[in-house]
């Protein structure tokens, strides 16, 4: 038998209590099987994501099962933003149009007419029970007086018409109000309020951030700014009528027929045709809400039954986390070699502006991103952060991942991002984004939240490719001159070194950051590749009379291959990252192992900084120079104004631009100063922040 693994860390160990889904055995999720000891079990956690989740199960299913790359990348992965759910459904309409009927119901009920017999004052007895005389000569502590004619009672049995409202009729009605139908409207409620924030930061995206965020998220959304306007006043105005029916439904409880049954149930599932419900017009009204509210009955399941449907949950949030990855790739212009979706064994060769990228997966459904010698885990885990988790039961849960991982990874966990972005900013950053921004250093682990019910998904998960991918990319900056994968020999290094200076305002040709070693760090222009070509034409002359040239003659017949090797490489740094026009090499700025470019016809500029702390290079891409949106704030802005398009981080303190978090020390260089005084990062968190 397979010993369990953890996916988190990718090693073999005993699965911890109070985890879903982390473990896997075989390829087979492991659940949280402490049901028998009388604890709660994570996997009887309920949330509107996991239920929009299961809407979306069979078409991931059926889209993964085609192995095509294509079919997956077009699959279905929003849940409730078509018109129809934006929309009151039938039942709905049933209940506006008849719970008025309810409401009549609940004051003016039937009542079945019955006798009360009970002890009275003699002063209080209208009608006397049958039995009273026997029970007064029996019980003389009810007699007031004794006289010769007998004796003066004090207490007697009276008879009272007692109206009995404990009909079924009654408690039917009593029980369609609470719990099915405040259950029901809650829960549509709470639904239709997650459609509505997420529609509403579809319109925000109208004036926040950039603009390629933005269409970004209308095509995955499936729409444009008209539509989502549209799509948003149809969610506001049936939102306000569930509202209004769950506050008449409230009401409802405290009726008098609610005040008289207090809750009492029919105990049946099905309504139960009787003469009240079929004559009288109000009954008959609730009879209708009954039916169109009919309720499944509870699944019988057997231990077996329930491992296999908790199973089949993992394996399909699995597949929308496969999903969510290849519409990033497309999302950041990369495309498959073949159109075969990744299985273990069989990886799949992507190749972007920047070069190229695999992606494998596992047996246990992670993935690996590989870009440029720099593999990035990606791990899907539907049980991170649950709907009812505290958090210190948060922090604990991040703390036991983070003591886990061992090598980049990202968590990518079903969640909502609003409750998220509520906890301390020092333990929401490193859970909402997969920025290596944790003020303590811990940057192997981060973490994304996704959900069927929010478009802005797309752009969590997108910016954590591109940060897998593409920051290798400009950390392999600049491409190396070889022979053949052997250094080029020092004192042709020296000869070289020797071409003539640049063109006044360009940047040097090369980097030679130690004597054995020759880097190209732009393409030549047609000066510079004539200088160079006769400079090799003189080495070759030279190499066939006796001198050190004769020494290397290989060599020498070899770097001309190894010149257009590395100007291959570095010609892709000059495509922008933005808009994919080329720029040329007279653009290219900065010296050594740092280049910086900014595209003439959208603005964009990439490249790196360096950091003034630990002398890191720290790879950015910089869609605006001035900060948007300044307002936005806190953990997860990066991907509100920049989405997919930002690297490393700027500022938080959101006052100055171009300034940058090092994703190696985690340190922001307007940390301390009066520009980031006001950073929600570096002075919100002490126990994290040496500041």
């Amino acid at each position: 038998m397979t010993p369990p693994r953890d996916r988190v860390s990718g090693r073999a160990s005993e699965p911890l209590p109070n985890w879903t889904g982390r473990w896997a055995a075989g390829g087979i999720p492991c659940l949280d099987d402490r049901r028998d000891a009388g604890n709660a079990s994570r996997d009887d956690s309920t949330s509107d994501d996991l239920d929009a989740l299961a809407t979306l199960g069979a078409g991931l299913h059926a889209a993964v099962s085609t192995g095509s790359w294509s079919a997956v990348r077009d699959a279905q992965l929003l849940a409730g933003l078509d018109d129809e759910s934006l929309q009151l459904d039938r039942r709905e309409i049933v209940l506006r149009d008849n719970i008025s009927s309810i409401a009549q119901v609940c004051e003016r009920f039937v009542t079945r007419l019955g006798e009360l017999v009970e002890l009275r004052p003699v002063a209080q007895v209208k009608r006397p029970a049958r039995k009273a005389l026997a029970r007064l000569a029996a019980h003389t502590e009810d007699w007031a007086a004794r006289t010769l004619s007998g004796p003066i009672p004090r207490r007697a049995l009276a008879v009272s018409r007692d109206e009995d409202a404990d009909l079924y009729e009654n408690r039917m009605v009593i029980e369609l109000v609470h719990p099915i139908l405040t259950s029901a409207i809650s829960a549509r409620v709470q639904r239709l309020r997650r459609i509505r924030a997420d529609l509403a930061d579809l319109e925000r995206a109208r004036d926040e951030g950039t603009h390629r965020r933005r269409d970004l998220l209308y095509r995955f959304w499936g729409g444009d700014a008209a539509r989502v306007g549209e799509s948003s006043d149809r969610a506001e105005r049936t939102l306000e009528e569930l509202e209004g029916l769950g506050a008449r439904l409230q009401n409802l409880r405290g009726s008098t027929l609610g005040r008289l049954l207090r809750g009492r149930r029919t105990g049946l599932r099905t309504l139960r045709r009787t003469n009240v419900i079929a004559n009288d017009r109000h009954y008959r009204a609730a009879g209708l809400v009954w039916s169109a509210f009919d309720r499944k009955p509870d699944l019988q399941e057997d231990p077996e039954e329930r491992s296999e449907r908790l199973r089949r949950r993992h394996l399909a949030f699995d597949r929308y986390a496969l999903g969510l990855l290849v519409r990033a790739f497309a999302e950041l212009g990369y495309s498959p070699d073949g159109d075969t979706i990744p299985s273990p064994g069989h990886p799949v060769t992507l190749t972007g502006a920047w070069g190229t990228a695999t992606i494998r997966k596992d047996d246990d459904g992670t993935l690996t991103l590989e870009s440029h010698g720099t593999a990035t885990r990606f791990v899907p885990l539907i049980d991170l952060v649950g709907p009812d988790d505290d958090p210190t039961t948060v922090e604990a849960r991040w703390q036991s991942v983070i003591g886990a991982v061992a090598k980049p990874t990202v968590v990518v966990h079903l969640s909502a991002s609003e409750p998220l972005r509520a906890l301390p900013p020092r333990l929401a950053a490193p859970l909402i984004s997969a920025a290596k921004d944790d003020i303590a250093g811990r940057r192997d682990a981060t973490a994304i939240p996704v959900s069927p019910l929010e478009t802005t998904s797309l752009e969590r998960v997108a910016r954590a490719v591109a940060t897998a991918v593409m920051a290798p990319a400009l950390l392999s900056y600049p491409p190396a001159v070889s022979l053949d994968g052997r250094p080029v020999p020092r004192r042709l290094i020296e000869r070289l070194m020797d071409l003539g200076p640049p063109r006044l305002g360009m940047s040097p040709i090369f980097h030679r950051p130690t004597p054995d070693e020759l880097h190209l760090r732009r393409p030549m222009i047609a000066s510079e590749s004539t200088q160079l070509d006769t400079l090799l034409r003189d080495i070759s002359r030279r190499a066939k009379a006796p001198g050190w040239e004769r020494d290397i003659a290989d060599e020498i017949l070899r770097l001309r291959s190894g010149f257009a090797n590395a100007e291959s490489a570095v010609n892709t740094f000059l495509t922008c990252p933005g808009c994919g026009n080329e720029a040329s090499p007279e653009q290219v700025g900065r010296e050594k192992d740092l280049f910086s470019i900014t595209c003439r016809s959208c603005g964009t500029r990439w490249g790196h900084e360096r950091c003034g702390a630990c002398q890191a290079r720290v790879p950015i891409i910089e869609p605006e120079r001035e900060p948007l949106n300044p307002e936005v704030r806190g953990p997860g802005w990066v991907e509100r104004i920049f989405g997919h398009e930002a690297l490393a981080s700027p500022c938080w303190a959101r006052t100055v631009g171009a300034r940058y978090i090092c994703t190696s020390c985690g340190k922001c260089p307007e940390s301390g100063s009066e520009a980031g005084v006001n950073c929600t990062r570096c002075y919100t968190a002490p126990s994290y922040c040496g500041t």
